[in-house]
């Protein structure tokens, strides 16, 4: 039977890379995209593409068709109405989920928490072997202060404090595409990632500094003020627990790990290479890629929305 991989969150800051990442290369790769005429860029350049809600059980059990692996992104429902699918399935053998570290009493502590906790258990609780990928924190993250360096040169955050060893989303999809191509392992398992070295906020902020060539600085601001000043990006509650997420991570202290490089074969590439990329989107148009790059993921660089975001579908 012919291999076939279903990438969800097609359209994401992880699954746009991972279908350019698997592009060309065994298994034939089908694109899920909910909405395809709310596209904001290309559609995934995927061997196939198909349309569906993740919260719509019968729409995933139509996207799962004859699929041997599949990326996951959890949605709001926590992975329900795709764990209710992938029951129905027959050939099936492997999940990759993208999740995230998080308190196992997080169910009751918030939606970003349960959403994480909740999903992975009931990926597992489906019989198909599962693959969890646990990164650190994206640097894409950084688009997120945009809005206040489009009107001055001070970055408002309200943990400055917080040390986490941010992560590439192109090297999380690498290392995602390469588990996908490798057999199936026998029992569920954890894979955290992580970045090449643990970064504050004003050290991320200079970083990103020199690269636009502006001298920047940082705010530390009340939740409520930063709640009120990214109202028009997320809702209050979303933007709430962005800022219980933080707090678990200043407690977690998430460590620097090698998983990157043992799958991948190379370094996780750093916040600068990053910031190079993505540096119009700060206003700086014009800066070519980093030469870290390799020729594959020069393809494939996407910048996500300015303002911390779900996994789009």
């Amino acid at each position: 039977m012919p291999e076939t991989v279903l990438v969800t969150g097609a359209t994401g800051t992880v699954g746009r890379c991972l279908v350019e990442a698997l592009r060309g290369r065994r298994p034939t790769v089908r694109a899920l995209v909910r909405d395809p005429g709310r596209l904001t860029g290309p559609p995934p350049a995927a061997d196939e593409t198909v349309t569906g809600d993740l919260t719509d059980s019968a729409a995933m059990a139509e996207a799962l068709d004859g699929v041997t692996t599949a990326f996951v992104v959890l949605a709001d429902d926590a992975g329900d109405a795709f764990a209710q699918a992938v029951e129905k399935t027959a050939t099936l053998r492997h999940l990759v989920v993208v999740s995230a570290d998080a308190p196992p009493d997080s169910a009751h502590r918030g939606p970003l928490f349960a959403r994480h906790v909740l999903g992975e258990a009931r990926m597992i609780a489906t019989g198909v072997p599962v693959t969890v990928l646990r990164p650190a924190p994206f640097a894409s993250q950084a688009l997120g202060w945009a809005a206040d360096l489009a009107a001055g040169d001070t970055v408002n955050v309200v943990h400055p404090d917080l040390v986490v060893p941010v992560i590439d989303p192109w090297d999380v999809a690498e290392a995602a595409a390469v588990v996908l191509r490798r057999a199936a392992p026998e029992r569920s398992r954890v894979l955290a990632l992580s970045g090449p070295q643990k970064l504050d906020v004003p050290e991320r902020v200079r970083i990103l500094g020199a690269v636009l060539g502006r001298e920047l600085s940082v705010r530390r601001v009340a939740p409520d003020v930063w709640v009120d000043r990214v109202a028009p990006f997320l809702p209050e509650a979303y933007a709430r627990g962005l800022l219980d997420v933080e707090r678990y991570l200043y407690e977690r202290r998430l460590p620097v790990v090698p998983t990157v490089r043992n799958l991948i074969g190379r370094p996780p590439r750093p916040f600068r290479a990053w910031a190079e990329d993505h540096a119009a989107a700060f206003g700086a148009p014009g800066r070519g890629p980093s030469s870290q790059l390799s020729q594959s993921s020069k393809s494939a660089r996407v910048s996500p929305s300015p303002s911390p975001s779900k996994e789009a579908s």
